[in-house]
């Protein structure tokens, strides 16, 4: 590793900046690789949030800042900073700034779904395919969003701010800058209000995203923003189903079409993902989870769920299949992603399990007629009548509390690393983790005294 990358990956670590708007991979891992592209994720594909549009709007130097020092970390030979076509007024402008930078171009990229995965944009941008169960490093690309990037650009700077939209059934959309820590509830006021009486929210998105109806929960470092519905919208609904509920259902209509394999992007790059033979498990006993087969032969029911719910090992949760494909309106993803914690729990993965044969990936033929056009995937999911814009917003917003979580990052939680009664300083570490563990610290948002410290988060009082 080069004195600089080191350097930078030290300041990303001590700045605490992680993935902003997925899962929240810490970023400084990233820049400790080598890599031949380094790639700028602008795809933004879940309908209703603007964030990373309007980052690239307004700030769109600091991207391309981020991104160079990024391609220096990992000694990359090239940058692409990949964006939907559609944004037309935008581009131009985009392009002219990555002319004036060494070896960064624009990619543009069709209206479709999930064009932000990651594994698809290295495809898209380089013509690679990242091995199953592999990383974008493994093919020599190393990708991030546009916040993430943005962030990366102010070395060492801590971050106590997240950019979010807030959609859906509020009287003002927007998008804005606000404290990490501050309420769902808080940020939706600075939208005017709801627009409802009974509301619940999706954080996150409306594909990927998670139900939730908890307003107070506090906005974390890698939040993407939320989309507000009715508690009886039939999006929400669907998405709020339990396990039973949607293995109970599946074992009584699904007809094995097979509609969901043949529309997943994962599959469609080769990969052998098949969530139509995840969803045959629940055919093979009465319970929900293939553990609890009691008919004929429990060894041989047991073997044949096991087995089948491999298929699920892959899934990029994206939701295309549950939400899109299948005419039925079955819940295949969410049967993917219980296969895998069924299968975690045998300390199974793909590399110890059947369907690893070793053989590579090839892409499907007609993988490019097999693209979602996000257009159709807004009026299936009945959000014709909130896509609405989310303009830019400067807010100057100014809590009286703010609720730190100590998790907010994939990896090991952080400790509490103040007490209550302590006066912090905005920027001052509230939490970290040790130098051996994956994760980074957080920071105060807000000047302030720490009230209550638990396991859990650390308030702050200004």
């Amino acid at each position: 590793m080069s004195d600089f990358s080191a350097e930078f990956s030290e300041n990303l670590r001590s700045a605490g900046v992680v993935g902003a708007g997925g899962a929240g991979f810490p970023s400084y891992v990233k820049a400790q690789g080598k890599a031949e592209y380094a790639l700028a994720n602008a795809a933004e594909c879940e309908p209703l949030l603007k964030k990373d549009q309007k980052i690239l709007e307004y700030f769109p130097e600091k991207v391309f800042d981020g991104l160079e020092l990024l391609m220096r970390a990992v000694g990359a030979k090239r940058g692409i900073l990949g964006i939907k076509k559609k944004h037309e007024r935008l581009i131009p402008r985009l392009e002219e700034m990555a002319k004036g930078r060494k070896n960064i171009s624009v990619l543009k990229l069709g209206d479709y779904y999930p064009a932000g995965d990651e594994q698809c944009l290295v495809y898209e941008a380089t013509g690679r395919i990242v091995p199953p169960g592999g990383i974008p490093l493994e093919v020599g690309c190393v990708v991030c969003n546009v916040e993430t990037l943005y962030n990366a650009a102010f070395p060492g700077r801590p971050v106590t701010e997240t950019f979010i939209t807030v959609n859906g059934a509020v009287k003002k959309p927007a998008t804005f800058k606000v404290p990490v820590g501050i309420t769902w509830r808080e940020a939706v006021d600075l939208c005017g209000g709801f627009t409802i009486k009974d509301p619940a929210f999706i954080d996150g998105g409306p594909m990927m995203g998670k139900v939730m109806t908890d307003f107070d929960a506090p906005v974390v470092k890698a939040s993407a923003g939320i989309i507000v519905l009715p508690k009886t919208h039939p999006l929400i609904v669907r998405k709020a189903q339990s396990r039973p509920v949607f293995s109970r259902i599946g074992r009584s209509v699904c007809d094995q079409c097979s509609f969901c394999t043949e529309l997943c992007p994962r599959y469609l790059l080769g990969h052998n993902v098949q969530p139509h033979r995840v969803m045959r498990t629940m055919l093979f006993s009465g319970g929900p989870g293939w553990s609890e087969a009691t008919q004929f032969n429990d060894n041989v029911v047991a073997n044949r769920r096991k087995l089948h719910s491999q298929y699920g090992l892959l899934c990029c949760e994206c939701s295309l299949c549950s939400l899109y494909s299948c005419p039925e309106g079955l819940n295949p993803r969410e049967a993917c992603v219980a296969a895998k914690s069924d299968l975690r729990e045998l300390k199974m993965g793909f590399k110890n399990s059947a369907i690893n044969t070793g053989r590579a990936p090839e892409v499907h033929p007609v993988r490019d007629f097999r693209k979602v056009p996000v257009s159709r995937l807004v009026r299936r999911l009945g959000l014709e009548d909130y896509n609405k814009d989310a303009p830019w917003t400067e807010v100057s917003y100014k809590p009286s509390r703010v609720k730190i979580l100590m998790s907010q990052h994939i990896g090991a939680p952080c400790v509490p690393s103040v007490k209550e009664g302590q006066k912090v300083e905005k920027g001052a570490v509230v939490g970290d983790v040790p130098a051996d563990k994956l994760g980074c610290p957080v920071h105060a948002s807000i000047s302030g005294t720490v009230g209550k410290v638990n396991p859990k988060y650390v308030e702050i009082y200004a």
